[in-house]
């Protein structure tokens, strides 16, 4: 197996435009941290073991307790609330996490660089990398002998292999999820040998003992994500980002701009007289099923139709005097 002696001096840039990228800053802040020597490894394993040690004695752990930062100091709850030793032995711990991780950084990227030419960003694959060598360090036990660096080599190896199945998607699939569509689709290239077409959702989900709207649930996932910023014309004036707008019925202050609204148009209101407020109302249809003709006004008020309209033009007139003043009042 392959550890980090074998990386060489320093991760190297793949070329001069990654130099100046989040992946080459990245390259440089691991390329400060020196590997840790056989002799600095060791000594940093005794420190673990004491630190974990003194918690598990703080905390009366059963002896079988795996001793690991995961299982011991994942434990110990508040270590505000424990002894002053057992706070040191805390702090230790968590600075030997530290060390391992930052001096095991150059072996995250010397793996996940081997895999940098199967479609992957390259900021993807060192993201899963360090997930890997974080687990390996939570999960790591120093006592039983084994250098951590061949122990973090499986952890960040399989979590970058995990990058590689889930492929190029925004929102991450869960595990358990990938491994169903990789099933999916080897009972669908079978199936299709078999047949000779394309098997249907009711073929699949027989093979695979799911439900037909399991498949189909697999099948949407296992599609490729499309873009808001497709071009929906050749100019790309338009995109599909502007077809999905939901415009201004969606948008968060939507609720207290119609609120704003209906204030302001009961002020208004309120500025006129009985008579003038309910020919406008009826006019204009304000709270009312649809607005109402100057015959239907003039006939149940009992008025000329021109006496209707008189009243509501010098109604209107009166709100634009005493409105327009206040351009935010509408």
């Amino acid at each position: 197996m392959q550890t980090h002696d074998r990386l060489g001096p320093s991760p190297t840039l793949p070329n001069s435009g990654e130099r100046d990228s989040l992946v080459g800053l990245y390259f440089r802040d691991a390329s400060q941290h020196q590997l840790l020597s056989d002799n600095d490894e060791r000594r940093l394993a005794r420190q673990l073991i004491l630190s974990l040690r003194v918690i598990s004695q703080e905390l009366c752990l059963p002896d079988d307790t795996p001793q690991t930062l995961r299982e011991v100091v994942g434990s110990l709850g508040d270590a505000c609330a424990f002894s002053a030793r057992c706070r040191r032995a805390y702090h230790l711990a968590m600075a030997c996490r530290q060390k391992l991780i930052q001096c095991n950084l150059r072996l995250a990227v010397h793996i996940a660089r081997r895999y940098g030419q199967n479609g992957i960003p390259m900021a993807d694959l060192i993201q899963d990398a360090n997930i890997g060598l974080i687990k390996a360090a939570e999960r790591f036990d120093p006592g039983k002998g084994f250098r951590f660096s061949t122990y973090a080599y499986w952890w960040i190896s399989e979590e970058v292999r995990r990058c590689l199945q889930r492929g190029v998607r925004v929102v991450h699939t869960p595990e358990n999820v990938v491994d169903e569509i990789r099933q999916l689709q080897k009972a669908s290239m079978r199936l299709n040998q078999d047949l000779g077409r394309m098997p249907s959702q009711s073929e699949l989900a027989t093979a695979m003992e799911a439900s037909p709207s399991r498949i189909g649930e697999l099948r949407a996932l296992a599609s490729r994500e499309i873009s808001t910023d497709v071009p929906l014309v050749e100019d790309g004036s338009i995109t599909l980002g502007d077809s999905l707008d939901a415009g201004d019925s969606m948008t968060p202050d939507h609720p207290l701009r119609q609120r704003d609204r209906v204030l302001t148009l009961r002020a208004m209101m309120g500025e006129l007289n009985e008579r003038e407020r309910e020919i406008l109302t009826r006019r204009y249809g304000l709270g009312l099923a649809e607005p109402e003709t100057l015959q239907t006004i003039s006939d149940q008020l009992g008025i000329s139709r021109e006496r209707v309209r008189q009243i509501e033009k010098l109604a209107v007139k009166k709100l634009q005097q005493r409105f327009s003043a206040e351009p935010h009042s509408v």
